[in-house]
């Protein structure tokens, strides 16, 4: 049994497994059971999904591995990888801005979901706010729909109903107040949190659909009149930055990842686990939603909370039904929160130093503020974040990003380091998408923009046109305040000097560990000049303090050699580990005699060597029972071996 256990666990790549469960996790967050739904029922479901897996295949698989490697191998966050082209650090912080934003809209979300679950679990669907009961020959009750109820409840002006605004208010302070301790140790606490949540999701998704759900209602799933939505600059924008979203490249996860999650993956094989699982889930989120609404459909930002709603309405379902809902997206939500979330504790946690926490909790208590003045302006307000100013900035975010890397920092360089990570050679397909993303992303949105500010108005709600112009005078905004600020920073002596120089690599760029930086850099030094062979280097985590794996295994992967002729040794925490070494082993070869000598003690702790005296030196025929005191040995040691004690205990 235990040999058949060890080699199980030999077998079995635990690292791998751990990481891809935190891929599973991430797909079943909101963007897969909440916004893909939600565009289903605007555009279509197959219409919109057929949409979705163009963008996912051919612009947030290139890029998700664009991501991926610079945050692996420059060991950063969204704003650390740009030390690549300094310049362009306004970007870094645009990613943060975005999650920022969309922790805002998610943490409203949860709140309406909390409130929704405790009315249902004192009360029952309808609620009685939303009924009017009818006296006439028979007494007749009559419900106000999902959408009105909603408005004239939880979502109501704050003027008219302050309760509810108060107890979603209460719910929204809890739930901020709860993050925090949920990212304490953001890369740990986040994995455990998505190993114990993940499940619940899955199974209960799973019960639900199978108990309620019906295969007949999926004939709404595409209707004749959707095919047309292909000719609508809205289906093809908002599928494309869905897949940015739902592949985590907005808010700059997949960079800080990159050093926790994913640091001893393979980037591109975890690049294509990510994209698909995310398909895969966005598919099975469409069709469940369809398979239990019964026909109904809903175009608002919290589409599926009233749905739920609706359809336990409607069928007079019993209340568990819907409650099982909400706590599935409760859930999903609390998933979403924390991917959103890591990449800006992640940034606290490098800048902040050991009071970095409290930096989180004053980003908590700016987060609750702002979430607290977007409830007061409900549904139009949810709406201008979620749909016209999040996409605004992770459209610009990312032109600019893959601009950066491709034509400033080089895309030959670009592919040498994913080369060095992956230890093959790059397939064209990805450097072809990297080419093409910003040609994909920039004419949808200069459609989707031609036509908001056409359509819409500046003074009404919802607002959409001042929020485009608003969202994009505040990227532009950024990207020269830290342009500006990284120019300044320079150290030549003249403007044009400096604004150069904000162009290329800093002198911090490339892996943070020094041995990983300087086989990174001797690498590239071999590709240019054409020598040596192409190696892979395995970033191990941190842990030599600890006894266990130093930062980096290096494996030759060379044809003439296997696996098993691989020594992996293990390095002492300085950087000379060869010298060290190798200078042990000659001083205890060359020492060897002396000490075997040193360690044969008699009982009185005095040292077992002769008594010699100057004119002896050489005899043998000397008696052994004479010994030398300690002091006196010590004397003598060193007369005869000079500062052979002194080398002895460098050794101990």
């Amino acid at each position: 049994m235990i040999e058949h256990s060890m080699r199980f666990q030999k077998c079995v790549n635990w690292r791998l497994i751990r990481a891809h469960a935190c891929t599973l996790a991430v797909a079943v967050s909101f963007n897969s059971i909440w916004r893909v739904p939600r565009d289903g029922y605007r555009y279509g479901g197959l219409t919109y999904g057929l949409v979705f897996t163009l963008a996912m295949v051919f612009l947030a698989l290139p890029v998700t591995l664009l991501q991926l490697s610079i945050g692996q191998l420059s060991q950063q966050d969204a704003v650390g990888v740009w030390r690549a082209v300094p310049f362009f650090k306004g970007v870094g912080y645009m990613r943060l801005l975005i999650s920022f934003i969309s922790s805002v809209y998610t943490v409203i979300y949860m709140a309406l979901l909390v409130a929704y679950f405790l009315y249902t679990l004192s009360n029952s669907i309808p609620f009685l706010e939303c009924t009017n009961i009818v006296i006439s020959e028979d007494v007749e009750e009559i419900s106000f729909n999902a959408s009105t109820c909603l408005n004239n409840t939880f979502l109501a002006p704050v003027s008219e109903q302050p309760e509810y605004y108060t107890a979603l208010s209460l719910v929204i302070i809890v739930l901020w107040i709860a993050f925090p301790f949920l990212l304490f140790n953001p890369v740990k606490m986040m994995r455990r949190t998505f190993y114990v949540l993940t499940p619940f999701v899955i199974l209960l998704c799973i019960v639900i659909v199978s108990e309620i759900g019906d295969g007949g209602n999926l004939h709404y799933f595409q209707q004749p009149e959707y095919w047309s939505n292909f000719l609508d600059a809205n289906i093809w924008y908002a599928a494309v930055m869905q897949a940015l979203l739902s592949s985590q490249i907005a808010g700059g996860y997949l960079m800080s990842a990159g050093d926790g999650i994913y640091s001893n993956t393979n980037v591109q094989w975890s690049s294509i686990a990510i994209v698909g699982t995310n398909l895969v889930a966005s598919w099975m989120g469409l069709l469940f939603w369809f398979a239990i609404s019964n026909g109904y459909k809903d175009k608002s930002a919290v589409a599926v909370l009233l749905v739920i709603y609706q359809v336990a309405d409607e069928n007079e379902l019993n209340k568990v039904w819907p409650l099982l809902m909400f706590a599935t997206l409760f859930l999903s939500g609390i998933i979403t929160m924390l991917t959103q979330l890591y990449p800006l504790f992640d940034r606290f946690r490098r800048i902040g130093g050991y009071k970095w926490r409290f930096v989180c909790v004053a980003n908590s208590l700016l987060a609750t503020v702002a979430a607290l003045g977007t409830l007061v302006g409900g549904l139009p307000a949810l709406e201008l974040l979620e749909d016209v100013a999040v996409p605004l900035l992770i459209s610009i975010a990312t032109i600019l990003e893959i601009l950066a890397f491709m034509f400033i920092y080089g895309w030959k360089a670009l592919v040498e380091d994913v080369e060095f990570l992956t230890g093959e050679k790059l397939v064209k397909y990805w450097v072809w998408g990297w080419c093409g993303a910003p040609g994909i992303i920039a004419p949808f949105l200069i459609w989707w923009m031609v036509a908001i500010l056409v359509e819409s108005n500046f003074t009404e709600p919802p607002w959409d046109a001042s929020g485009v112009c608003s969202s994009v005078a505040l990227a532009v905004v950024i990207i020269l305040v830290f342009a500006t600020i990284t120019v300044a920073r320079q150290v030549q002596y003249d403007f044009i000097s400096k604004l150069k120089c904000s162009f290329k690599p800093s002198r911090h760029w490339g892996p943070r560990d020094p041995i990983t930086h300087y086989y990174w850099l001797a690498r590239r030094e071999e590709v240019e000049t054409g020598a040596g062979v192409r190696m892979r280097y395995h970033r191990r985590q941190l842990g030599q303090l600890s006894g266990g794996a130093s930062f980096l295994t290096v494996a030759d992967v060379s044809e003439n050699r296997t696996k098993e002729n691989i020594n992996v040794n293990r390095r002492s925490n300085s950087d000379d580990w060869l010298y060290t070494v190798y200078r042990r082993k000659y001083l205890e070869e060359a020492l060897k005699d002396f000490l075997e000598m040193s360690k044969q003690r008699s009982k009185s702790l005095d040292w077992a060597f002769p008594k010699i005296g100057k004119g002896d030196v050489g005899r043998k025929d000397l008696d052994s029972n004479i010994y030398f005191t300690p002091v006196q040995s010590l004397h003598s040691v060193r007369g005869k071996n000079n500062n052979v004690m002194y080398v002895k205990n460098l050794l101990k």
